[in-house]
C-alpha cells in the first residue's frame, strides 16, 4: 500500500498515524499528473476527498497516469463530493477542481475506464461529509474490453 500526497505535512501526519496503528504503507509526495510508479504497478487506486483540489486541466492528464500504473482490470475507486463545492476566498484555490460526481464518471470514461458507476454515499455511512459519494470503474485490457475476470 502505497500513500501520495503533495504536501509534506501531510506526509508527515500520515506516516505518523500509520505508525501509530502499525500499518505498512509507505508514504511520499507526489501528484496524480506525474506518478512516480511504473506502469502497471498496482491491483487498486483510491483517491479520496482530492479530485475536487485538481484543477480541471489537470483532471485528464491524472486519469491517464492513473490508467498507466494501473494493472490490466485494476480497480479505480473515487471518494468525493456529489456536487461542485462553490468556495469563496481563500477556500477558493482548494476547491479549484471542484466537479461533481457525473463530470468525474464521464472524465474517467474518458480517460478509458470501463463498467463506470457513480453512488451517492448514504449520509450514515459518511457522515462527516454528508455530500460525498463514490465513482467506480475498472481499467479495461489492452485490447480495449473488460473481461469476465476483470469485472
Amino acid at each position: 500500500v502505497v500513500g501520495i500526497d503533495p504536501g509534506i505535512e501531510q506526509i508527515a501526519r500520515a506516516r505518523a498515524k500509520a505508525a501509530r496503528h502499525h500499518l505498512p504503507i509507505a508514504f511520499q509526495i507526489g501528484v496524480i499528473e506525474q506518478l512516480a510508479f511504473p506502469d502497471q504497478t498496482f491491483d487498486v487506486v483510491l483517491s479520496t476527498l482530492m479530485m475536487h483540489h485538481v484543477p480541471a486541466r489537470l483532471k485528464p492528464q491524472g486519469l491517464a497516469e492513473i490508467a498507466r500504473v494501473l494493472k490490466p482490470g485494476g480497480r479505480l475507486v473515487i471518494a468525493d463530493f456529489k456536487h461542485k463545492q462553490e468556495r469563496a476566498g481563500r477556500a477558493a484555490r482548494f476547491h479549484a477542481g471542484g466537479s461533481g460526481l457525473h463530470e468525474l464518471a464521464t472524465l474517467v470514461s474518458d480517460a478509458g475506464f470501463g463498467q463506470v458507476e457513480t453512488e451517492e454515499m448514504p449520509a450514515p455511512r459518511f457522515s462527516a461529509f454528508p455530500g460525498a459519494g463514490f465513482v467506480r470503474a475498472y481499467k479495461r485490457s489492452d485490447a480495449g474490453a473488460i473481461t469476465a475476470s476483470e469485472g
